[in-house]
């Protein structure tokens, strides 16, 4: 009995040790340097020129956490699959060619084209952006031997 005891013991104490070590191992969070997307804003309205469409606006900020700066050429928010979006995916792109310095954003603006038989309670669960596809260059040094 006194052998089993002991047995037991050592099973829990060597899965307690094998419990911390895998907390010794782990090296917690990655800092990522980039783009990144920071903040954003949206609203559903109804368009001035036809009272049968639906306008959905966003506007969100991009930010460059990174040290080298960041030159966007295009930005296109990528589409859900919606039967009440009426913009396509061709028609949301823009062309942006600006350069984000480090430690700075940008922001974006656009609106997007809904069906006008959307009712309140679809509206409002609405959401046409699903990601972000961001274009840029970078340029790189020439060295000469």
């Amino acid at each position: 009995m006194e052998k089993g005891l002991s047995y037991g013991l050592l099973i829990i104490v060597a899965i307690i040790l094998l419990g911390l070590s895998s907390n010794i191992w782990s090296c917690g969070p990655v800092q990522v340097e980039g783009l990144f997307l920071v903040d954003g804003f949206s609203s559903i309205g109804s368009s001035d020129v036809n009272g049968f469409t639906n306008i959905y606006s966003y506007s969100f900020t991009l930010y460059n956490s990174g040290s080298d700066d960041i030159y966007i050429t295009t930005v296109e928010p990528v589409l859900a699959q919606s039967p009440y979006i009426v913009s396509s995916q061709d028609s949301l792109r823009q062309e942006i060619n600006k350069l984000v310095v480090s430690g700075s954003s940008l922001t974006i603006q656009g609106t997007i084209e809904l069906t006008g038989n959307v009712s309140k309670e679809e509206m409002m669960n609405l959401e046409p952006i699903i990601d972000v596809n961001i274009s840029s260059t970078q340029t790189i040094p020439y060295f000469n031997q």
